[in-house]
């Protein structure tokens, strides 16, 4: 009886087997060159992180033999791209490109996030860190960052700061919160916005990344303090906030990348090794070399538990100033 089982459910097995083979055959093997990869960066065009973006897009292009393109989707603080990239279907040409304000702050600022930063993503390697500065425009032409906390302590809520992401936003307060002084935040669509606006004399101050608010000290931002322990090596006369008395304000950001889960395991493998090469070639080497930045080169696992204890650390910043679930 059971030789006749067999003899029937043969057909059927080597059916299947067949069409496993075919499958196996006919599956694309990746990257197709003729496909571009998509590049997803949660913020504006022409940002210094968005030319850094583009640094590691070129690389990637090279290595990879296929057309690696950068495809800003800005809005919501990040939400609007990375949402994008969330529903991207996970055959590795959708990289998200984005920055610790996406993955560990929102999730604490937005009573609902349209993403799991955790669940919803599979992580491939850190790309850059930098530190935040605190900096600011026309409006005040003169003095220390001591002497703009000091003119805000003794004037509660008529001076204003500029954020135009979730930890932008963070920063200043954490700034204020450190410093006992109370100032107004005035939210911004984007970097340039805030930096217009900022120019224009309309808006005090902002803490943000050194390679997106560098471009603009030339135009008549002048940076005041550097948000981290020790001065940067490119920009030694920057002081620190800890020299003012303000150590515990320690604010590294840092960015990464990510695909949609269920991206199959070869596909992120190859996706890694050519970041990790895009992070040593000149684009990258060059662009690093201009802003004074770090390269970032956790990778998987790793960045998954670094991630994991930013999300912690943030959610009590969050909270202690006074901002959980406040969007």
């Amino acid at each position: 009886m059971g030789s006749s089982i067999f003899r029937r459910a043969a057909p059927v097995l080597a059916m299947l087997a067949f069409s496993a083979f075919c499958a196996h055959a006919g599956a694309e093997p990746f990257p197709n060159k003729d496909r571009p990869v998509r590049l997803i960066v949660p913020f504006t065009a022409g940002s210094s992180f968005d030319a850094g973006a583009r640094a590691y897009a070129q690389a990637l292009s090279e290595d990879l033999g296929a057309n690696v393109v950068v495809e800003n989707r800005p809005g919501a603080d990040g939400v609007i791209g990375v949402s994008a990239a969330k529903t991207a279907a996970p055959d590795g040409y959708t990289i998200l490109f984005t920055s610790l304000s996406t993955q560990v702050v929102n999730p604490h600022i937005f009573k609902k996030l349209a993403y799991d930063p955790i669940n919803d993503f599979i992580p491939l390697i850190g790309t850059m860190k930098t530190t935040l500065v605190m900096a600011v425009g026309p409006s005040f032409p003169q003095g220390t960052a001591a002497d703009f906390l000091g003119a805000a302590r003794k004037n509660p809520g008529k001076h204003t700061y500029a954020s135009y992401t979730a930890t932008t936003k963070m920063a200043g307060q954490m700034v204020a919160k450190a410093a006992g002084v109370d100032y107004l935040n005035i939210p911004y669509k984007s970097l340039n916005d805030a930096m217009s606006n900022m120019l224009g004399g309309l808006v005090d101050m902002i803490a943000a990344d050194m390679p997106s608010i560098q471009p603009f000290f030339s135009k008549g931002v002048r940076p005041l303090a550097v948000l981290a322990p020790a001065r940067l090596s490119a920009y030694p006369d920057i002081p620190t906030l800890a020299e003012y008395g303000l150590a515990d304000v320690d604010i590294a950001g840092w960015f990464a990348a990510y695909v949609p889960k269920g991206t199959p395991a070869d596909v992120t493998q190859i996706l890694t090794d050519s970041l990790r090469k895009a992070a040593k070639s000149k684009y990258v080497r060059d662009f690093v070399a201009t802003f004074g930045i770090e390269t970032f080169p956790l990778e998987g696992e790793a960045l998954s538990t670094y991630q994991k204890a930013e999300l912690e650390k943030w959610g009590k910043a969050v909270r202690d100033a006074g901002l959980y679930g406040t969007l």
